[in-house]
């Protein structure tokens, strides 16, 4: 059971705070097929599990809305934003978490350090799965090559598939590409151009942004924005982990 110092980091002065949702019987909700269901299946696998999601983002909602348990984990957990999610504020690369307390850690911006790879697999049970998810956009797209000559381009490079099994922690990792589309009409478009856009690109640049979409898509109203996903995922190799001892018990918290 979490000590009282470790509840105190998730705005409650109780440990009961840390207890996880009473687990869910039977097989995943009914999804509607949506690449976004397909995408967080594939991550999790076809059973409920006990998900610990690294750092707050909708993929995390979205598992909790298909019945897994979910623990979102990291230093911008400042507040509750889902009602079925426990979130815990942690920093750095040592999770505060017992060992064997997770099916599957999911790791958006997968951290290469052997420190935090270890750690994934210290919180992992047996044959727990290891996940990544990283997405780039179509830039053959005419409308797209314009827009990445204004805003310019930010290198998002997926996940190198030998991270996992170069650490020796990990069998050898399973690929899965996942293509949709989307409509963007103007305020879409902007808020797309805002988050993409390379730092150095300055506010300015956001008028060019509205003369691309009347020239592309001023008669449809929209334009089509392909999203390419990236997702692997590897089981964890116990046998490879160090057996140094953990950290003192009043550090870690049990989502057993």
């Amino acid at each position: 059971m979490p000590s009282r110092a470790a509840a105190e980091m998730n705005g409650s002065d109780t440990p009961e705070a840390y207890r996880p949702p009473l687990g869910r019987p039977g097989s995943l909700r009914t999804m509607n097929d949506s690449p976004e269901d397909r995408t967080a299946k594939w991550l999790v696998g076809d059973r409920l599990s006990c998900v610990l999601h690294l750092g707050d983002g909708s993929l995390a909602y979205q598992l909790a809305e298909q019945g897994h348990e979910v623990v979102v984990a990291g230093d911008d957990v400042t507040a509750r934003r889902h009602p079925d999610i426990q979130y815990v504020r942690s920093a750095g690369e040592r999770l505060p978490f017992i060992g064997d307390a997770f099916d599957v850690v999911i790791a958006p911006e997968l951290r290469e350090a052997p420190t935090a790879l270890a750690e994934y697999a210290r919180v992992l049970r047996p044959d727990g799965l290891l996940s990544t998810i990283s997405q780039r956009h179509d830039d053959s797209i005419p409308w797209m090559r314009k827009l990445r000559e204004i805003i310019g381009v930010v290198d998002r490079g997926a996940t190198p598939a030998d991270t996992f099994s170069a650490s020796g922690l990990f069998h050898q990792p399973e690929t899965h590409e996942i293509g949709s589309w989307e409509k963007l009409d103007l305020p879409g478009l902007l808020r797309f151009a805002q988050a993409t856009k390379h730092p150095s690109v300055g506010e300015s640049a956001l008028s060019q942004v509205r003369e691309l979409f009347l020239t592309y898509g001023g008669q449809t109203g929209f334009l089509r924005l392909r999203h390419e996903t990236s997702c692997l995922r590897a089981t964890v190799d116990k046998s490879s982990l160090s057996q140094e001892a953990p950290p003192p018990d009043t550090m870690l918290l049990d989502f057993r």
